[in-house]
C-alpha cells in the first residue's frame, strides 16, 4: 500500500534532449532530498524517451507524488508582460494576439505583491505535451509541465536577479528574475564551459525596460548586456534554498549536487506545494481535427417549395426513353 502524500512531498524533473534529472523530495527526509538520479535519454524517439523515464522512476523509488517536468529546449523563449488590474475577456485577447502575430501559444500568470505578469512562452507546446503524455505512461503521477527557468528561480536566493543554466553541451540559456519570477529568458552560447553547471548574480539592475513586450532580437541583446556586467562584476559560491532551508553542499560530480539537480529541486518545490499556488502554463494547442475541417465541401440551406409534387406520366416517359435511346452518343474506346 503506497503512502499518503502531503504537502512537502514531490518529483521534479529536468527534461534536456539527451539528459533527464530528478529528484524526489519528502516532508520528513533529512534536508528534504529523497532520491536523485541522472538517466541518458532520446527526445526525437518515443520508445527510447519511455524507456527512460520508466528507468528515472524505477531510480526515484517509484514515486507516487505529483510530478512536474521542467523543460526549456534551445528555441525556447520567455518574457513577462504587464496584466495588473485587467478582465478576463482582455487577457484572453492578449492571449490570441500573442498566439496569431508572435507564435506564443503559451502563457502563466504569477503574482507578485500588488503586480500581475503574463508570462509569454514560446516553446513547442505539442512537444512538451509529449513529455508529460511519455511520463504519464512511466507511472508518474499528475505530471505537468513548465519552463526551467521558472523552475530553478524557486530556489536560489530571494535576491538573485540573473541565473546562466548550463544543462549539457550545445543546451544552455540565461534568465533575468525578480522576486524569484522570471522577467526573460532565452538560449545562450556557453562555449568552453562545463557542464552541468549553474551561475548566478545578485546584482542590481533597472528591470523597467523589460515591462514591454520585446522582439527575440532586442530582448536577446538586453539580456546579453546584463550577462557582460555580471561576468566582468560579480562572481558568487551557487547556493539553493530549498523552501526555507539551504541545500547541502554535494561534491559537483555528486549526482545530488546543486550543480546537476537545480532545476529539478525547483520543479519538486512546486510539485510539492512549496511555493505557494502555482498556476499551470496554459498552452493554446490546435485541434488534431478542427471543426473547421469537418465541412470540406460549401453547403447551404435551401427552401423547399410548399407545392405539390407534380405526378409524372409513366407510359409517356418510357416511350420518349425507347425513341431517343438511339440518338444518344456513345463512349467509343
Amino acid at each position: 500500500m503506497s503512502e499518503p502524500v502531503i504537502r512537502g512531498d514531490g518529483v521534479g524533473i529536468e527534461v534536456a534532449d539527451s539528459i533527464l534529472r530528478g529528484v524526489r523530495i519528502r516532508h520528513d527526509a533529512n534536508g528534504r532530498l529523497n532520491a536523485a538520479a541522472e538517466i541518458p535519454i532520446n527526445t526525437a524517439d518515443d520508445d527510447l524517451a519511455l524507456d527512460a523515464f520508466v528507468m528515472l522512476r524505477a531510480e526515484l523509488g517509484e514515486p507516487t507524488e505529483p510530478t512536474r517536468l521542467a523543460t526549456f529546449p534551445t528555441t525556447a523563449m520567455l518574457q513577462r508582460i504587464d496584466i495588473t488590474g485587467r478582465s478576463g475577456p482582455e487577457l484572453n485577447e492578449l492571449r490570441s494576439n500573442l498566439d496569431r502575430r508572435h507564435g506564443i501559444n503559451s502563457t502563466v500568470i504569477a503574482d507578485d505583491g500588488p503586480r500581475r505578469w503574463l508570462l509569454a512562452i514560446r516553446w513547442d507546446a505539442h512537444a512538451t505535451r509529449r513529455l508529460e503524455e511519455l511520463a504519464e505512461r512511466a507511472g508518474f503521477v499528475d505530471v505537468a509541465a513548465e519552463p526551467s527557468p521558472m523552475a530553478v528561480a524557486r530556489v536560489v536566493r530571494a535576491d538573485s536577479t540573473y541565473l546562466r543554466r548550463l544543462v549539457a553541451q550545445g543546451d544552455s540559456y540565461h534568465a533575468v528574475i525578480s522576486n524569484r519570477i522570471p522577467v526573460a529568458a532565452l538560449a545562450v552560447s556557453t562555449t568552453g564551459r562545463s557542464h552541468p553547471d549553474l551561475d548566478v548574480s545578485e546584482l542590481g539592475f533597472n528591470l523597467a525596460h523589460f515591462d514591454d513586450f520585446m522582439s527575440d532580437a532586442a530582448l536577446g541583446a538586453a539580456v546579453d548586456r546584463i550577462m557582460v556586467r555580471v561576468d566582468n562584476e560579480h562572481q558568487r559560491t551557487l547556493e539553493l534554498d530549498i523552501a526555507g532551508d539551504r541545500y547541502p553542499g554535494f561534491p559537483v560530480h555528486d549526482h545530488r549536487s546543486a550543480q546537476r539537480q537545480a532545476v529539478a529541486l525547483g520543479a519538486a518545490v512546486g510539485a510539492a506545494g512549496l511555493a505557494g499556488a502555482i498556476k499551470p502554463v496554459d498552452m493554446m494547442l490546435a485541434s488534431a481535427d478542427p471543426v473547421d475541417e469537418q465541412f470540406d465541401r460549401p453547403w447551404a440551406v435551401e427552401a423547399v417549395s410548399n407545392l405539390p409534387d407534380i405526378e409524372e406520366d409513366t407510359a409517356t416517359t418510357s416511350g420518349m426513353r425507347r425513341l431517343t435511346r438511339h440518338l444518344r452518343p456513345r463512349n467509343r474506346r
